[in-house]
């Protein structure tokens, strides 16, 4: 009897030492869908997509054309590409009152390399719309 319970214990010592392996790192499985909303990101002055689950998809703006008026001066641009000419980002950042950027035309890409036209959206800039958030 007591060398069943000796090789019984001598067992248990020998499994968990080498179940016990050191891990190097672990797989993350990222789940990615198609692009669900675009907003402007006003610290890069750029459009960025998001999917379903929350990604950022940088690369997921193709063109856009923008409209903005400052002071009742109408400024427009077409853009290739994601960000904002360095000359509209310093008009737009110059303003000191609250302003709206009109969004048309925008052509976003799938994962696919599927071009889509996006609807037509608008967002307000600029300090006076910041306070009310």
């Amino acid at each position: 009897m007591k060398n069943i319970i000796t090789i019984f214990i001598l067992l248990l010592f020998c499994f968990p030492s080498s179940a016990q392996e050191d891990m190097k790192g672990t797989i993350k499985v990222k789940k990615s869908g198609k692009i669900f909303n675009i907003f402007f990101d006003n610290v890069n002055n750029r459009l960025v997509g998001k999917d379903y689950y929350g990604n950022i998809l940088d690369s997921a703006i193709v063109s856009f054309d923008v409209k903005v008026i400052i002071k009742g001066i109408e400024i427009k641009e077409s853009v290739i590409g994601n960000t904002l000419s360095r000359t509209m980002q310093n008009r737009i950042n110059r303003t000191d009152n609250g302003t709206t950027l009109f969004f048309t035309n925008v052509i976003v890409k799938e994962k696919k390399g599927k071009q889509l036209d996006w609807p037509n959206f608008n967002t307000k800039i600029g300090f006076v719309f910041e306070k009310e958030e």
